[in-house]
């Protein structure tokens, strides 16, 4: 006979677990495995389960056969009904912890016997609700069915429950059904589906027995499936008893035990009766296991001794359950007692102490003491000695926190005396409990600031400057700030500025941080700033004007240029040297070019006689402490004409005016200004001239719906730059928008009746129209030339014109032609261009572009 393996597979509401059999010829294959399962069961972990599907091929399908005698159909039975008596005790044994890994089943899930051959399956119920006992079915072909199943009981050889489902009978569905064992009339019922099944509902104790399922097939061989029942009784109410005294019973729980005193011991004794198998019982405390060990069974009657050596205040107000429980299916049943105490202070505080106290004020002090039960007793007292009479206080209880409050006059002599406040339970005489503070009477600082080292105000750039604050105050300043000329000194490795504690140190200090200083202490009575420290920085002279490159100063040959150092110096007594530098040569300046204004300021005359004498002037200034370095620089330059502006944009276009912005050019080394004119294009009528000392213009006044030219120079004394053109246009106004558009909803409702007149009509039109703008054209152009012409002539005989431009390159402008408007006010022209020698006149008339 081979011994059977076992695995959990399944649980449920009705039944415990599904147990599935290995057979003698996969044994041979698994005997590494499972040396410890010998004689008694073991359980497999799903890796084994899985072995089994993939290695038992044939062997697994000989398992499902059914056998063809009544010898194997007898064989295939256990040998021995599961006992009555079975208990929890029975489940383990044979196990050790090594056996049963996590995800495995527990002590409870397990019955060991010795099974014979077959699918098994193991069904737990409780007493008195339903067992669902599942037969095995299998795949079957779909000509296929299943024709009768027969169930039997322990080792009967008749079946006591038969479901007959062959076709031909003409028997109703419910006389299919047989029960030949009286005692489960009205409890079992065959349900047949995708998942056939006997259900007993309810189940009895005496139901407890091994099962076997029988089924036939019209063409496929029978098959069996064998079930262990076990029906499972819930335990009784536990009753919990404290020193003999019952706390809670059958049917009273949830009782309150105490007041019990802090750090004192209980014990309680949990008894539950009844229970198949014997129940587990546990007790609980903020939801853990805080007791499992189970005492004594006797007489049917499960014994927890719970014992609590020091009681904490955790304990208070918290609940203390004892759970019985023996399945997986009913609720655990539960008693509980809540626990109440008498505890200690465990906070006593003086509130919100002041941090000082001003002599002649009245102090308020509030002392606050929680976690006694009952309210404990507040004293305060005043002094240093060891035994102080209690000052008069006002005490008030509340639910978890007592508050008292005493007043104070505060005078010189409570300085660095202690105030106590005591609280104490009178259940725990010995148990007070202090808190207390030091009385601190202060007055606002007194500052004063000292210097480090040899005490002189004095120093030298580039030396370091030491100060300190001494303060007088109580309490000690939380803070004291430094100030240089009303302007805070914040703590700066980087710019070499210390401030520790009461020091102020300044390393390398620069002629910027001469000057008075003062510190300002903080206390909490006030702030206090001390008398001012005048700090004076000598150093040697330097530009006023600190730039690395210099001025650039403009002269033309044979012109004299005044050119002024002035420079910042302590002690401000210099002397000035002058060196003039160039490619050529480098000359010291002689002393009949050098003045010295009577405010302190050095001034050289420079006159460039030839263009080899442009260069750089240098000015040094010495004093006591040393000699300036870097020179102040002056880079002398030929003037000349500046160059034309450059980035020139429109910005801006309305009905009537036009912004332009330029950004200027080099200015040739004197001052410039900027002029922009504007140009009909079609006419080359003048209609805006604006002169601006920046490149910027809005040029207003223009005339709507035309073409413009724009115009940019740049001046200086010495001429103008070349000039920059932009072209541009004004936007029609509205009311000439509004009356082409509706000539143009007019002339196209007319055209819808005339079409073919409206279009001869428009060809006669356009060549009228196109003659007279040609001819119009022809007579401007002549008289503008004409008149050019004229004054050109006039001009050559006492002026003679040099022409140097190239084909790509414009030369000079010829002078423009005065031209008289039709309401006589004289404008300007745009000016003719000179290519070759050969005179440009503006571009002939053009009609403008229509503008939306």
């Amino acid at each position: 006979m081979s011994t059977g393996y076992v695995h959990a597979s399944a649980r449920g509401p009705n039944y415990g677990f599904a147990v599935n059999v290995i057979t003698s010829p996969l044994l041979d294959k698994l005997d590494t495995l499972v040396s410890k399962a010998r004689p008694m069961a073991l359980s497999l972990s799903p890796f084994l389960i899985s072995l089994e599907r993939g290695l038992a091929g044939e062997d697994e399908a000989k398992v499902h056969e059914p056998a063809a005698t009544s010898e194997k159909e007898e064989h295939l039975n256990p040998p021995n009904p599961i006992p009555d008596n079975l208990t929890s005790t029975d489940l383990t044994a044979g196990l050790t912890p090594d056996d049963l890994t996590p995800g495995d089943l527990t002590s409870t899930d397990l019955t060991f016997a010795e099974l014979t051959p077959g699918v098994w399956r193991w069904v737990e119920a409780v007493a008195g609700r339903e067992a669902v006992l599942a037969c095995e079915v299998g795949a079957l072909d779909s000509s296929d069915m299943v024709f009768v199943v027969l169930w039997y009981r322990n080792d009967d050889k008749e079946p006591f429950y038969s479901y007959d489902n062959r076709p031909g009978r003409l028997e109703a569905p419910e006389a299919r059904h047989s029960i030949k064992r009286p005692v489960l009339e009205g409890r079992a019922t065959f349900r047949p589906g995708q998942v056939p099944a006997l259900h007993i509902k309810p189940v009895l104790i005496t139901d407890q027995a091994n099962y076997t399922c029988r089924v036939d097939f019209r063409i496929a061989s029978s098959r069996r499936t064998h079930l262990v029942l076990v029906v499972v009784e819930p335990p009784g109410q536990p009753v919990v008893r404290v020193g003999g005294r019952t706390v809670t019973g059958e049917v009273v729980t949830g009782e309150v035990l105490g007041p019990l005193q802090e750090h004192a011991s209980l014990t309680l004794t949990c008894s539950v009766a009844g229970g198949v198998p014997p129940p587990v019982v546990v007790w609980r405390w903020h939801g853990k296991v805080v007791d499992a060990a189970v005492e004594s069974r006797i007489g049917g009657v499960t014994v927890n001794e719970l014992v609590v050596s020091r009681l904490s205040r955790d304990y208070h107000n918290t609940r203390l359950a004892c759970l019985a429980t023996n399945n997986n299916v009913t609720s655990p049943a539960i008693a509980s007692v809540t626990v109440t105490m008498n505890l200690r202070p465990l906070v006593t505080r003086v509130e919100h102490p002041p941090r000082s106290l001003r002599v002649g004020q009245q102090h308020q002090f509030v002392c606050t003491s929680a976690g006694s039960r009952p309210h404990p007793n507040i004293t305060w007292t005043l002094g240093n000695m060891p035994t102080l009479p209690p000052i008069p206080a006002l005490t008030e209880h509340g639910v978890n926190i007592s508050s008292s409050r005493v007043k104070v006059m505060v005078s010189r002599q409570h300085h660095g005396q202690r105030l106590s406040c005591t609280s104490l339970n009178p259940l725990f005489p010995d148990y007070p409990l202090t808190d207390s503070i030091i009385l601190n009477v202060t007055y606002p600082p007194v500052a004063r600031v000292e210097l480090g080292g040899d005490g002189i105000d004095v120093v030298v750039e580039g030396q370091d400057l030491h100060l300190t604050c001494n303060v007088d105050a109580n309490p000690p300043t939380y803070k004291i700030s430094w100030f240089q000329k009303h302007r805070p000194l914040l703590h700066s490795l980087a710019a070499g500025v210390v401030v520790k504690g009461r020091s102020l140190s300044i390393r390398g200090v620069t002629r910027h941080q001469a000057g008075p200083y003062v510190c300002v202490a903080y206390n909490v009575e006030g702030d206090a700033q001390s008398t001012p420290i005048n700090i004076t920085v000598n150093y040697a002279p330097v530009c006023v004007s600190e730039g690395a490159v210099g001025q650039v100063l403009a002269a033309g040959v044979g012109q004299v240029v005044n050119v002024t150092c002035s420079v910042l110096a302590s002690p401000p007594s210099v002397r000035f040297s002058w060196v003039f530098n160039n490619s050529r040569r480098s000359e010291r300046l002689p002393g009949d070019q050098v003045l010295l204004s009577p405010d302190g300021q050095s001034v050289a005359r420079f006159m460039a006689r030839d263009p080899e004498d442009y260069g750089t002037l240098q000015c040094w200034a010495e004093n006591t402490v040393g000699k300036m370095s870097p020179p102040c620089l002056f880079n002398i330059i030929p003037a000349g004409m500046p160059e034309p502006p450059v980035d020139c944009s429109l910005h801006n276009q309305t009905y009537n005016s036009l912004a332009v912005v330029c950004t200027p050019g080099f200015d040739g080394g004197l001052t410039q200004t900027f002029t922009a004119r504007v140009y009909e294009a079609v006419r080359g009528v003048g209609q805006v001239n604006v002169t601006s000392s920046v490149p910027r213009f809005t040029l207003h006044g223009l005339t709507p719906g035309l073409d413009y030219l724009i115009q940019v120079v740049a001046h200086n004394a010495l001429g103008a730059s070349t000039p920059v053109t932009l072209s541009a246009f004004t936007y029609k106004t509205a009311e000439n928008r509004m009356r082409n558009k509706k000539t143009e909803e007019v002339s196209r409702s007319d055209a819808e009746g005339e079409e073919v007149l409206l279009a001869d009509m428009t060809v006669v039109v356009a060549a009228a129209a196109v003659g007279v703008a040609v001819m119009g054209a022809v007579v401007v152009v002549v008289v503008v030339v004409s008149r050019c012409v004229v004054v050109r002539r006039r001009r050559e005989h006492s002026t003679t014109v040099h022409h140097t431009s190239t084909a790509t390159q414009p030369g000079p402008s010829i002078p423009a032609c005065p031209v008289t408007s039709g309401d006589g006010d004289v404008e300007f022209e745009m000016e003719a261009l000179v290519v070759d020698g050969s005179v440009l006149l503006p571009p002939p008339p053009r009609p403008p572009p229509e503008r939306k």
